[in-house]
């Protein structure tokens, strides 16, 4: 087995958080009138509404969620016959109120520890998020830093795997009285009717470890007859890692492949006789699956002189068909807000970046093992989100 400085890390981060705030660096706690208010509500359907922060009537009452954006919440709740007292447990991205309402990234992250030990405490099966302060507090380390609009997260239900939980993210209240957008009013109406509806947490038997379902096989004779054996009628998704993003220059190569049925997963070196097991597997009739299936088209032509028999599914394209939202299609966002597997890639990604598309990366770099793992989690979770597609198209 080959081995490296990636051996035995995981790809999906799952590292211990701290659960010790900074509110020393914060200092809000010393400037109002219930300073870290505390979790409030019985949270009897298991339910944890984060919003951003506390006003000046939650500030001055210690609880949450009692001004006029937190009664527009308790009206939509009421439409679906729940009480937020009641039903729900009730924090903020930040638990200390602002005298000028002015929250900054800087206070999100000197409390977000406080947001996840009321998570590991509650252990609640579902998590709605209000407004953008309050998805940066908790998808920033699951996602990474890099959140971008708060657009983007409206609407979807993640099944996030860290905490066994759905988080549902929606505009926060505020914004909606501040827009007056009837067509926001009703999406937010039709986010919390959804969240309300999910019963049960996402992974009822403990969260899947889908890295252990690779098999990396490095022996291309053994490559070969596990390619031959995925040759049939049951749909398979495949993909490449390359030295560099476009097959053009002369030193393009394909470094590695994976194929995936869903329910067998190998990753192998791009070598010997899995090569050429490879272009039968291409050219026979399985319907194939992809993401931007002109990549793997092109280096296909590049690398076996022919195309590829067969597609079924692009799932870049199945997004932008769904969901016409921007910064959404990415395999990387579709496998976080669809199979809740947190950014897989961070070990990889760095390696495989270059000045531009015909330049080279630094793939050789990586350990043998991890990347393979790498490209065979990009093939399993590929077939599992056009699996899910192709069911809701259907």
């Amino acid at each position: 087995m080959t081995t490296g400085f990636f051996q035995g890390s995981k790809f999906s981060s799952r590292e211990r958080l701290s659960t010790i705030p900074q509110c020393g660096k914060c200092g809000l706690s010393k400037t109002c009138n219930s300073p870290k208010m505390p979790v409030t509500g019985e949270g009897l359907k298991k339910v944890l509404i984060v919003a951003e922060a506390p006003g000046r009537n939650e500030d001055e009452k210690g609880i949450q969620l009692i001004g006029k954006a937190g009664q527009r919440l308790r009206d939509e709740l009421e439409k679906n016959d729940w009480d937020l007292d009641r039903d729900c447990w009730k924090t903020n991205a930040v638990i200390c109120h602002e005298a000028n309402n002015a929250i900054t990234d800087k206070h999100v992250e000197y409390c977000r520890a406080n947001l996840l030990k009321t998570i590991s405490e509650l252990k609640p099966e579902v998590i709605v998020l209000l407004g953008a302060y309050a998805v940066k507090s908790l998808l920033s380390q699951e996602w990474g830093s890099d959140i971008g609009q708060m657009g983007r997260w409206a609407g979807w239900s993640i099944p996030s795997q860290r905490w066994n939980a759905w988080i549902c993210p929606t505009f926060h209240p505020s914004y909606l009285l501040r827009q007056d957008n009837p067509a926001l009013d009703l999406w937010f109406g039709r986010h919390i009717k959804h969240a309300l509806g999910i019963s049960g947490s996402p992974w009822p038997d403990g969260s899947p470890d889908w890295e252990n379902d690779v098999e990396v096989i490095h022996d291309p004779d053994e490559a070969a007859q596990a390619i031959e054996s995925m040759i049939g009628d049951q749909p398979v998704a495949f993909d490449y890692e390359t030295n560099m993003l476009k097959p053009d220059s002369e030193s393009a190569r394909i470094v590695c492949c994976a194929l995936s049925d869903g329910k067998t997963t190998i990753a192998y070196p791009w070598t010997g006789e899995a090569v050429q097991a490879t272009s039968r597997f291409l050219k026979s009739k399985t319907p194939k699956v992809g993401w931007n299936i002109k990549f793997e088209l092109r280096w296909t032509w590049r690398a076996l002189g022919h195309g590829v028999r067969n597609w079924l599914w692009d799932g870049m394209i199945a997004s932008h068909v769904l969901d016409n939202r921007p910064s959404i299609t990415s395999a990387k966002f579709q496998a976080y807000v669809r199979l809740g597997l947190a950014s897989y890639n961070g070990i990889v990604s760095p390696y495989l970046k270059a000045s531009n598309g015909n330049q080279p990366n630094r793939i050789d770099e990586v350990d043998s093992r991890s990347l393979l793992v790498y490209c065979g989690l990009d093939a399993l979770v590929e077939w599992k989100i056009a699996d899910l597609q192709m069911k809701e198209m259907a």
